[in-house]
């Protein structure tokens, strides 16, 4: 046998062992977006509930000042507008997490195909395999992620517009 060739059953297990890497993270990814989704529906849902005699009369409860969360003479908290704030700023948090580890399982993938594609993919028995992401069309791979990249940012934009809405970040 030639110094540096690899035997084909040897390529294809070596193939086999980066493609069940890229599916290990595909699978994070999968579960990550299903958790983030789940939990942002929820939260949706919780809002919507939380305002929901305002929402049908078209208006919404706004809040002018900190100082509207306690009543001070009574020392009474406005629980409604306590888990306003909770849910915007918990929705806003989960978003954010879920893009980090998103993003996380996406830069693993990346690199796992460079690697790939750099000391394997054009060489020998490896040749005529495929590439191990995207079926080999950078077109497919980064449509693929882009969902996955747009909705948590875009559920990150959402939390801050109902906070705004509600007066939650205009004043002090």
């Amino acid at each position: 046998m030639e110094k540096g060739i690899i035997p084909q059953s040897d390529a294809i297990a070596l193939y086999n062992a980066y493609r069940d890497y890229v599916k290990h993270e595909d699978t994070l990814m999968n579960v990550r977006m299903t958790w983030f989704l789940t939990i942002q529906a929820f939260l949706f849902s919780c809002y919507a509930l939380l305002n929901q005699k305002w929402i049908s009369a078209g208006n919404f409860e706004l809040v002018r000042s900190w100082q509207e969360f306690i009543d001070i003479t009574e020392l009474k908290f406005k629980f409604s507008l306590i888990i306003l704030v909770l849910i915007c700023f918990f929705g806003y948090f989960t978003a954010r997490r879920s893009y980090i580890s998103v993003r996380a399982a996406s830069l693993a993938i990346v690199a796992l195909r460079s690697k790939w594609d750099a000391e394997f993919a054009r060489r020998g028995p490896f040749a005529s395999l495929p590439s191990i992401t995207g079926g080999g069309n950078d077109k497919a791979r980064d449509e693929g992620w882009a969902s996955a990249a747009f909705l948590p940012r875009a559920a990150m934009v959402i939390w801050v517009l109902i906070a705004i809405m509600h007066g939650f970040l205009l004043r002090a």
